[in-house]
Order: structure tokens, then C-alpha cells, then sequence
């Protein structure tokens, strides 16, 4: 069954429990905890849990490039990760000042997002079961979304503000490999309907999401050129997050979602990271271009 209508969302939503069921061993296979290592550290087996760590971490980006939010965090990402995230000067997030923003022609931006999804190991942004046919035009390229995750707190600020308490990022790619991330921003409100099913503490990895619903009711929004916000692992296919080359349309409107939405968020950022904060810190914007569409014609719409 797929889920073209909003009427079976219900329907979905289960269809979406029993693919997560079924992904849940497969991700449990995947990760093997530091308590579980020290518990089969005996001289009987310490070579095969080694030879078996050494598989997962070759499968999980955390793990193999080193990387998180705490002692391996944003702060030194730039000296630890110099090929990725320490060069260029269009790193992303940064400060954007609404002020600088230049009306330009733009390619009319238009989302085709039909039907409810599952985003499944969203700590670590791998894509699986991410939703076929949900996808972006800009222009006449089509964009397919391939991952969505979120940020607490968010990762742009906007005129040197104190930054939203959350931000979603929908990544898409194009067959060409050029990357667009839509950013929506997250206030604290009322409950969004999109939100099917939150993650939680007890299992973080998975989240029942309607895109259609995590887009603002008014359209408007800068575009700008700028990099993915994280370092990723050797060996995992290019590009490696970070490099920069990625067409970012920052929605101007934030989306509102429940106090307890942005917690259960929260909640399962602490269980994966050990920490809510998950946020690359702005960097410096060295005078790029922020455009804005010169006519509301070339603003986005379903």
C-alpha cells in the first residue's frame, strides 16, 4: 500500500512500525556498545569481539571517523578534519543576515513530497527507507530526498539571534550528484501534525514523519551556497560531509512544533550523542551571497 493521501496516514503509520520492526535487528546488529565490549573482554573471545567491532565501526560513520558532539566535537572538527570541514570559505551553518540579501532571479523551487516516510538511524544520517517519489524541483532538476534529520538547536541563526531551539534538514540529490538541503526552522508552538510518530529515549532511531507538513505555510526563503554540517568517516563514499558545493535553501518561516515534540527530539539526541546539543556552530560567512527570489512567482509551492 502506498501513501498518497492524507486519509491513510492511520494505515501508514503501521505499515511504517512493521518496517521499522523488521530494520530494528539489523541496526541492533550494527552498533556494539562500549558496556557490551567490556562484558566479552574475556582472553577466551577478545579476538573476535575486536574483529567484530572492527566491522561495525567500518559500517557506522560515528565510529570510524572518530567524530561526535562532546569530546570529539564542532569545536576541533576544523583541525581534526581538515580536508573536510577545516577549508574552503563556504562552510555551513553561519550567521544570515536578512539585511544583505539580494532579490535575484531564481529557478522556481517546487516540492513534490506525496506520501508519509520512515527515516530509520537518523544519529548518524544514513538514509534507508527514506521514501521513493518524494522529491524537489529547482528549476528543471529534480532533487530526490534522500535523508531528513534534525539539529537541537538549530544550526543557522538568523541576524545574530539566539538560535531556534530546533532545525530539520532535508537532504536531496540529483542524478548528477549535486547536493540541496532544505533547512526548517523549528519554534516552539503548537503540535505538528507531521510529526507521526516522534523518536524517544528507548528508541531513538526511528522517526514516522509526513515531509509535507515540515514546510511553512509561507514559502519564502534565501538561497545561498554552503557545505553539509558534519564530518563523515574514510572510506565512506564521497562527497564526505562538510565539503562544500551544496545548494542550501534556508526556509525565512519557521515551522512550530509541540514542546513536547522538541523534547522527545531531544531525548533521543541524548540517548545517541550523550548530549541534546547537536549543533555545529556558525561559521564564518566571508561575504558569500544570500539571495532572495526578485518576484513571489519564483517562490516555492506544492
Amino acid at each position: 500500500m502506498r501513501c498518497f493521501n492524507r486519509d491513510t496516514i492511520t494505515k501508514c503509520s503501521r505499515r511504517s512500525r512493521d518496517r521499522r520492526a523488521a530494520w530494528r535487528g539489523f541496526f541492533a546488529r550494527r552498533r556494539l556498545s562500549a558496556a557490551v565490549r567490556t562484558a566479552l573482554s574475556s582472553a577466551g573471545i577478545v579476538a573476535i569481539v575486536l574483529a567484530v567491532a572492527s566491522a561495525v565501526a567500518a559500517a557506522d560513520p560515528i565510529e570510524a571517523g572518530g567524530w561526535n558532539y562532546t569530546d570529539n566535537g564542532p569545536l576541533v572538527w576544523n583541525q581534526n578534519f581538515p580536508d573536510q570541514c577545516g577549508s574552503g570559505s563556504r562552510q555551513s551553518p553561519f550567521n544570515i543576515v536578512s539585511a544583505d540579501a539580494t532579490r535575484a532571479k531564481l529557478p522556481k523551487l517546487k516540492f513534490h513530497y506525496n506520501h508519509p516516510i520512515t527515516f530509520l538511524d537518523h544519529d548518524d544520517q544514513i538514509s534507508i527507507d527514506h521514501g521513493d517519489g518524494n522529491y524537489i524541483t529547482i528549476g528543471k532538476t529534480r532533487y530526490d530526498l534522500k535523508s531528513i534529520h534534525q539539529h537541537t538547536p538549530a544550526e543557522y541563526t538568523v541576524d545574530d539571534g539566539t538560535p531556534y531551539p530546533m532545525e530539520f534538514h532535508l537532504v536531496h540529490k540529483s542524478a548528477a550528484g549535486q547536493i540541496a538541503v532544505v533547512g526548517v526552522l523549528v519554534e516552539s508552538g503548537k503540535a505538528d501534525k507531521g510529526i507521526i510518530e516522534p523518536p524517544s529515549s528507548a528508541e531513538p532511531y526511528t522517526v514516522d514523519i509526513d515531509p509535507r507538513d515540515l514546510l511553512p505555510a509561507d514559502r519564502s526563503y534565501w538561497r545561498f551556497n554552503g557545505s553539509l554540517t558534519t564530518p563523515t568517516a574514510s572510506g565512506v563514499p564521497s562527497p564526505p560531509d562538510c565539503a562544500e558545493g551544496v545548494l542550501w535553501t534556508e526556509m525565512r518561516e519557521p515551522i512550530e512544533l509541540s514542546p513536547d515534540q522538541i523534547a522527545a527530539f531531544k531525548d533521543s539526541n541524548n540517548a545517541v550523542w550523550g548530549t541534546t546539543n547537536i549543533a555545529r556552530p556558525v561559521q564564518p560567512a566571508n561575504g558569500r551571497f544570500i539571495l532572495i527570489p526578485a518576484s513571489a512567482g519564483a517562490n516555492s509551492d506544492r
